[in-house]
């Protein structure tokens, strides 16, 4: 015959079982079991628009909030008009700031998201 647990011994009996179970739930992650879906990396006139462009100009498919330059968001612009501005830059704006390659990605970026 089994004894009959007292009063005092079963709360600390369910806080060791809610331990327990916390402790498997973090262990397992409460993920539902699956694993997380990977990020899926920027395209890379994105990623160098956000790392040369965006502390200035505002962009909102970017993220970039800058108000130092023009707002992109409100004018759609060519990807031709893009690169002749990075090949002779205003005044306020840094000269050799990407390679021909990294300016034919930014261009082409911006000029499928400005103004949209």
């Amino acid at each position: 015959m089994r004894a009959r647990p007292t009063r005092s011994s079963v709360p600390v009996r369910a806080g060791a079982l809610l331990a327990i179970a916390v402790a498997v739930a973090g262990a397992a992650g409460c993920g539902g079991g699956r694993p997380a879906a990977p990020a899926t990396p920027r395209p890379r006139g994105e990623t160098l628009f956000v790392q040369r462009c965006g502390a200035c100009h505002r962009l909102a498919a970017a993220g970039t909030e800058g108000v130092a330059a023009r707002n992109l968001d409100e004018r759609r612009l060519s990807a031709a008009l893009v690169l002749r501005t990075l090949a002779v830059p205003p005044k306020n704006m840094p000269a050799d700031l990407l390679s021909a390659a990294d300016a034919q990605a930014v261009a082409a970026y911006v000029a499928a998201n400005a103004g949209r």
